[in-house]
């Protein structure tokens, strides 16, 4: 029950997160620290990752149902935010990890953490179907 409330909890994260780049992409872009660093402003590229996280989010919070469907759904909601963090890790292998500690600690807790977070769930989820 602790997964699937948690799964619930982190899709309604993400989701919430996806809205706010949807409805303000502008005021999203200068509040999470380092978004700037990453180059100007580009409402378009915002929009298409605030729906990659309301879709996310929503796999997340249907996986949070019971059923063996349902475990599948969470793994299909964790998905986007781990390749998110790929691309992040990349970037931290190519140049570095960020000189910012709070562009980092927004990285590593925002990104990486979040989507493993996501990834282990979405395992324990189905592992648990399958017992």
């Amino acid at each position: 029950m602790i997964v699937r409330t948690l799964l619930a909890l982190l899709g309604l994260f993400h989701i919430a997160n996806g809205l706010f780049m949807l409805i303000a992409p502008m005021d999203w872009y200068a509040t999470v620290p380092g978004v700037p660093l990453t180059g100007p402003f580009n409402g378009h590229f915002i929009l298409d990752i605030g729906m990659a996280f309301v879709a996310s989010g929503a796999g997340l919070m249907l996986g949070a149902r019971a059923g063996r469907d349902a475990a599948l759904l969470a793994c299909a909601g964790a998905t986007w935010p781990a390749l998110h963090a790929l691309i992040h890790v990349e970037g931290w292998m190519m140049h570095g990890l960020p000189q910012d500690h709070q562009v980092l600690a927004s990285e590593v807790v925002g990104v990486f953490l979040i989507a493993l977070l996501g990834v282990a769930l979405a395992w324990m989820r189905i592992r648990g179907e399958k017992a």
